[in-house]
Formats: structure tokens, sequence, C-alpha cells
């Protein structure tokens, strides 16, 4: 098989080409072209592939066969020869990405000593897998000032094939294992990595380095951060959700995090007030709610929706009312999904969870609980009634 020139190692700054067609074919049910040169990076070693035009028709996806690269294509083309057109914006985004990655995991290593261990370059945010069991926001921020004072420094950035034998003799900040030659890109005085990625000619050219947020998974730190214009993009979303929030609160932007602070303190008190509230109004209408009960096989019987309750409510009421010996409660409620209650005092002998599954079953619901007061849902809030009105029958049919 004839294999691509990759215009993408020799220039990644070159957009525009010329080819020719040496196979056409399908991919995944698209169809695909091979050329005998191309500047669309195929998706590999964690960054996206390229997008654009061959021939004015729309290149969906660039994938790495081999060594052999794939044009997936949103039409047939019916040429010999073709003229590409990289997307720029998407091709410098990924080279701000990349390069401002290895910057980054350098800048990690001599901070922290904590060695990257993956890479992902995301539409929006990219992350970073360390082999560290913690990150503290003074360490984030350490590491972050050393990657920008790297990128300010507008530092050469090289690229360089090697063979095995003479990636010995270089400081390698991670050596791979390979057996054929090898790209290896510099970043003058700082870091040296064998990638087969896109970069830029300068570290000035990245622009700026954020870390994000961090959070730990399993050994290992996970590490979110953005590069180059997509910082620019993440510093103006804050900035806005921050400039809407202090105007809502009537503050700074500054005093936004106190001001929220407040709010939490307050709503914590509200609730506490109105869960004491709630017990005692629900401590009135309970008194109503066992006038309500009807004798149903010698036992006292409360089956209704009930409305304007909770769930916790319910189950509130249902505790409460199962005190009084020989009655059962067959309740439901809509909000904040329909969900039924089931429960009975001790001396009833009946397995409210088996009842609640029976009959719940034929309306779709599903449920389950100890034998003397079970939960569930699942049903249509228009079948709730039906539901409560079976379990009511086989209430009666069991007292027989």
């Amino acid at each position: 098989m004839t294999y691509a020139r990759r215009l993408f190692w020799e220039d990644p700054y070159q957009v525009a080409f010329d080819a020719a067609i040496i196979e056409s074919c399908e991919h995944e049910g698209k169809p695909s072209v091979r050329l005998d040169a191309t500047a669309f990076y195929p998706t590999s070693g964690g960054q996206p592939n390229d997008i654009g035009t061959l021939n004015g028709v729309a290149v969906l996806d660039v994938v790495e066969e081999g060594q052999s690269i794939l044009h997936v294509l949103a039409e047939p083309l019916g040429d010999k020869q073709v003229h590409g057109q990289v997307d720029w914006d998407r091709r410098l985004d990924h080279m701000q990405q990349h390069t401002g990655q290895h910057i980054l995991s350098q800048a990690f290593v001599q901070v922290l000593g904590a060695e990257t261990v993956s890479f992902h370059l995301g539409r929006e945010t990219c992350t970073i897998d360390l082999a560290i069991d913690s990150l503290d926001i003074q360490q984030a921020a350490m590491v972050e000032d050393l990657a920008n004072r790297v990128v300010m420094g507008n530092r050469l950035v090289t690229v360089r094939e090697f063979s095995p034998a003479d990636l010995a003799a270089l400081a390698l900040r991670k050596a791979p294992d390979v057996e054929d030659d090898i790209r290896v890109v510099n970043i003058a005085d700082f870091d040296v990595c064998a990638c087969c990625g896109t970069h830029l000619r300068v570290t000035g050219e990245v622009g700026s380095i954020h870390v994000r947020r961090w959070e730990k998974r399993r050994r290992q730190v996970r590490v979110e951060f953005v590069c180059g214009q997509r910082v620019v993009a993440d510093h103006r979303l804050v900035g806005a959700v921050c400039q809407r929030l202090a105007t809502q609160l009537s503050v700074s932007p500054i005093e936004v995090p106190d001001a929220v602070e407040r709010l939490r303190v307050a709503e914590k008190a509200s609730r506490r007030r109105m869960e004491a509230l709630r017990k005692r109004l629900l401590t009135h209408e309970i008194v109503d709610l066992a006038a309500q009960t009807e004798r149903v096989g010698g036992l006292h019987v409360l089956c209704r929706v009930l409305d304007d309750y909770d769930t916790g409510n319910m189950r509130y009421v249902a505790q409460n009312l199962i005190q009084k010996p020989d009655t059962v409660v067959l309740l439901g409620v809509t909000d904040p999904s329909p969900q039924l209650c089931f429960a009975r005092a001790e001396n009833v002998e009946m397995n409210m969870g088996a009842l609640l599954r029976e009959t719940a079953k034929p309306f779709g619901g599903r449920g389950g609980g100890r034998p003397h007061m079970a939960q569930g849902g699942g049903m249509s809030a228009n079948d709730l009634e039906a539901c409560l009105r079976a379990a009511r029958q086989r209430l009666l049919e069991s007292r027989v």
C-alpha cells in the first residue's frame, strides 16, 4: 500500500494542499478516500482529527489505519485530484491545547514530581491524569504560574525524528516503548517529549494556560485545563456568571462567595423552621385523617391520595396513624412523582411489602419494604387511584 505523505508533520501551519486520490472506499457506511499526501491530522495520541473539505466536500472524520490515513466524507468524490482545505481555527486550537499540555505536564513534574499518565483533548476542555494522590489549590496555582512563565518566555518549540537508539541520549519526560523512528517535541530548556501531534512554533502562541478544576480518581488526580482562546472563553463565561450573581445579590463580584454563604445559612435555618411548622401542621391533620378511616374486615383503613403532600409527609402520616391498633393505611401522593405507602399496625398480620408489589405490578409500578411498611412508585398519576382501590379490595378479600 502507498502511504500518504504527512504534511501536518512537515508544517502544521499548512492548511491548504493538493493531492491525488489513490483509493476510494467506504468507512462505516460513509464514502472515504486515501490520498498520496494530506494535511489532515487523524485522531491519535489523545488529539482529535482535523476537519475541513476536499474539493468543497466536507471531511467528517480522519482515521489512521496502520500507516494509512482515511478521509471520511459527507458525499462521494468523483475526482482524481483534490484540493484540501483544513479548518484552521480547529487546527490552531488543537495546537494550543496540545503544546499547552506538554508545558503543563512538565510543570507538574517540576513542582510536584507528578507524572502525566494520560491526556485527552476534548471539545471544550482538556484533561490530564496525574500519578499523585491529591492536589490542593496552592499546589495548582504554583504549577499554573510556572506553566504561564514558560508561555510568556516565548520559548522555541522544535520537532525532530529520532531512532530508538538515539532516544536514550535524550532527557525525555516519558520514554516511549518503540521500535521505529519517533518524533520528539522539544520546548527549549524545559520539556522533551515523544509525541505525534501538531504543535506551535513558540510557546507564546499558546496564549495562556488555566487549570480549571481537578478531582481524585482512584489513586490518581484528573486535572481539567484550557489553553489559548479557550482561556478567554472560559474567563468570559465565569465572569458573566459571577456578574449575574453579583447583580442578583446586590453585591460586588468579589463579595459573591460571602453572599452565597449567607444565603446558604439562611436557607438551612428556614428549612429547620419549615420542618418544625410542617410537623405541627401534620399533627393536627393526622387527627382528622384518623377520624376518616373506614371499617374494612374489622380493621381501621385509610385509603386515599393525599393532596398537597409529598413523599416525606406521606410517610410521616403513615407512621403516626399505625400507632393505633388494627389500623392499615394505603396512601398515595403525586408530588414529586406518583408514590405509594402501605403500612399496618403491629397487631395486624399482613405483609405490606407483598401487598404493594402485587397491587402495583399491573399498573407498571414496583416497590417493596418491610412487612409492616412498604413504599413504591413507577405508575402513572392517572393510575394511582385505581391502584389504591385494588389494594383495598385485596385487603378486604384477605379478611373474609
